[in-house]
């Protein structure tokens, strides 16, 4: 063999060469499992199950995306607690005002009556069951010593005096005993009127 030869033999990673009579061993490096290491990579990439592009399946970005995402919803979990106690205070607010009290003396009321009823629990009742929350306002009206002197019943609109009006009406007629399943009966006999009849009235009142 050449020499050009005999050096591109020599430079080939090779281990033995018995043609030659050469031996070449390598070295022999113990390899270490990296467990930590793995198990960590898994876990990370584990948690950016779902994301996209390479961070679902490269550690490096995975642990950016990972590490950020825990961060933005530790304040997350922060700000709903916030946001969720306005959205109470502002539904308790729109209940009581109604019945002429507001929030800020609503909540000092509560503690003086001691109604232990924190802030969820007033506005679901102010959501879901107004009859209710009527009923928490006026015993804490009648507890309490600054409503109880101060707390006057707001105005009636003409639509709820009008209501109250018939309201009154039918309790005195009930009164009197007027039997309403034989009225009812009654109006439901009543024979119907032509539709000539209908048909001139529709005509005078256009004119």
């Amino acid at each position: 063999l050449g020499r050009a030869m005999m050096l591109g033999l020599l430079r080939r990673p090779v281990v033995a060469l018995p043609a030659l009579g050469l031996v070449r061993q390598r070295p022999v490096v113990a390899v270490s499992t990296r467990l930590f290491a793995s198990r960590k990579h898994k876990k990370y990439v584990k948690f950016a199950k779902g994301y996209v592009g390479r961070a679902n399946r490269c550690f490096r970005m995975a642990i950016q995306r990972v590490e950020k995402a825990w961060l933005t919803a530790f304040k997350g979990r922060k700000q709903k607690k916030r946001s969720m106690r306005r959205l109470w205070i502002a539904r308790i607010n729109a209940g009581s005002r109604l019945y002429g009290v507001p929030y800020n003396r609503l909540i000092p009321g509560l503690q003086a009556s001691q109604i232990d009823l924190n802030r969820n629990v007033l506005a679901n009742l102010a959501m879901t069951e107004p009859l209710s929350f009527k009923s928490v306002l006026d015993v804490t009206c009648k507890l309490d010593p600054y409503l109880s002197r101060r707390h006057i019943a707001p105005p009636l609109t003409p639509q709820q005096a009008d209501i109250r009006a018939l309201l009154a009406e039918v309790d005195a007629l009930d009164d009197t005993g007027v039997d309403w399943d034989n009225v009812n009966q009654d109006f439901q006999e009543l024979p119907a009127l032509p539709a000539d009849f209908v048909d001139d009235q529709d005509s005078s009142s256009s004119k």
